[in-house]
């Protein structure tokens, strides 16, 4: 008799998404929204509270990570779920990113809710641009 065994594919523990943008508002806009649709069916969610936040960063990548952690953090100490975005990224040292996010509490009963997000990841992570297309890929733990 084995003491134990590993079992691949039994569950998913990270999830990846690409966020793109004409612009940098836009591209941090794109992957605010790709976050909670992680998390959330965003169309059951209403524009009850708001929330202000303002986040620094050393590279553009390190701010739209810090701002995607920051969301994280209000999801699991304030319950905040968010469904529209308003971004503004100053893109001169020091970087910075001012935005209005709109949304409510958490409801069960109310929400589509899909998977918790735990944390985002440096696994993968970047910010770039392509032509003339701003891209990110974010990895997220589940």
């Amino acid at each position: 008799m084995r003491k134990y065994r590993f079992i691949s594919d039994v569950a998913i523990a990270e999830t990846c998404f690409e966020a793109y943008g004409q612009n940098l508002n836009l591209l941090f806009k794109h992957a605010a929204l790709a976050l909670e649709e992680v998390m959330v069916d965003t169309q059951s969610v209403n524009e009850k509270e708001t929330k202000k936040l303002e986040v620094r960063g050393e590279t553009l990548g390190d701010l739209l990570f810090r701002f995607l952690e920051e969301m994280v953090y209000l999801k699991d100490i304030e319950q905040l779920l968010f469904k529209t975005f308003n971004i503004q990224v100053i893109n001169t040292k020091p970087l910075r990113l001012t935005a209005e996010l709109k949304g409510e509490k958490i409801d069960p009963e109310k929400h589509r809710l899909r998977t918790d997000i735990k944390a985002v990841t440096y696994h993968l992570f970047e910010v770039k641009k392509e032509k003339n297309i701003w891209k990110a890929r974010v990895v997220v733990d589940v």
